[in-house]
């Protein structure tokens, strides 16, 4: 801009010899000019365009700050770390607004007009922006979702990477972004599996066939959930737990409950355990069945039936 003016300012002085236009053209700048009822001064507006630009500069370095200098030196959480530097950033913003318009000379009384423009404006066709703004606050002041989180809302599974005025971005696990409207996320169920602690149960189903010693399955699940470095085993969750589940149509059904210290590795950690235990059902010679069906016929064709 101030090369632009200066540019101008230059080109003017070239061709105004006695200097009138540019008296002229200070003139509209600084008192401004009619337009019906409206007063628009020129000069007000590129300074309050400044003030807004330099409040919203300082609002970057200040949520900078906050988020890797000052609040990490609190007792707050991530998600309330997160929540303070977003409201932080809202409120700069409509302190940005407030300025760069008292220095337009906008009449503050005019407010409770624009008020009534936009309520129509709501009643019209703006209910949903409006209804995920507020959804978008509750969810910043309440937390029941933090950033960093792993949630499912309806059939969408994945980590929660920003939460906006809007809407909240959601990585799934095929790194697919998935928007989804922040109404949904308060009017909807949605399973966290972070939320008030990581450590989450895995249960490993496994079956093995009729005839096999189970008392030795047993044995043999416990002693793998005990020698994996993720399966909590020192009495802070539920120690591992082996179930007989029942008698299938193959096979004789256990399950292998665990409880691990990071839920996030839980898939990882479930390959691991299966693995485990196939190679120890291996070496102590226990069979994992396949499906298998007995067919009885009753009645078979004769001779000439077949020859037919």
């Amino acid at each position: 801009i101030i090369l632009w003016g200066g540019f101008g300012y230059i080109l003017l002085s070239s061709f105004d010899q006695t200097g009138a236009i540019i008296e002229h053209t200070r003139n509209y700048l600084v008192n401004g000019f009619q337009i019906g009822e409206f007063r628009i001064v020129p000069s007000k507006l590129l300074l309050s365009l400044i003030f807004f630009a330099l409040i919203i500069i300082s609002t970057g370095w200040i949520k900078r700050q906050l988020e890797h200098n000052w609040l990490p030196k609190t007792s707050m959480d991530r998600g309330g770390r997160e929540a303070m530097v977003t409201i932080t950033g809202y409120i700069m913003f409509v302190i940005a607004a407030l300025v760069a318009l008292s220095v337009a000379g906008f009449d503050f009384s005019n407010i409770a007009i624009i008020a009534g423009a936009l309520s129509v404006g709501i009643g019209f066709g703006l209910q949903n922006i409006v209804n995920n703004f507020v959804s978008g606050l509750i969810l910043l002041f309440e937390r029941p979702v933090r950033k960093g989180d792993w949630i499912q809302v309806g059939t969408t599974e994945g980590y929660v990477q920003d939460i906006r005025i809007r809407s909240t971005r959601i990585l799934t696990f095929d790194r697919s972004d998935v928007i989804v409207p922040n109404s949904e996320m308060i009017s909807n169920q949605v399973t966290n599996f972070m939320l008030g602690d990581i450590r989450g149960r895995a249960v490993i189903r496994v079956g093995v066939a009729y005839g096999s010693d189970t008392e030795k399955v047993r044995y043999i699940l416990m002693q793998v959930a005990e020698e994996n470095e993720l399966v909590v085993k020192d009495g802070t969750s539920p120690r591992p737990m082996v179930l007989f589940r029942g008698f299938g149509d193959s096979s004789l059904d256990f399950e292998l409950r665990v409880h691990l210290y990071d839920v996030d590795r839980r898939l990882s950690t479930i390959s691991d355990i299966n693995f485990a235990i196939d190679r120890a059902f291996r070496e102590e010679g226990i069979e994992i069945p396949f499906p298998q069906r007995d067919v009885h016929v009753k009645t078979l064709p004769d001779n000439k039936q077949g020859s037919q």
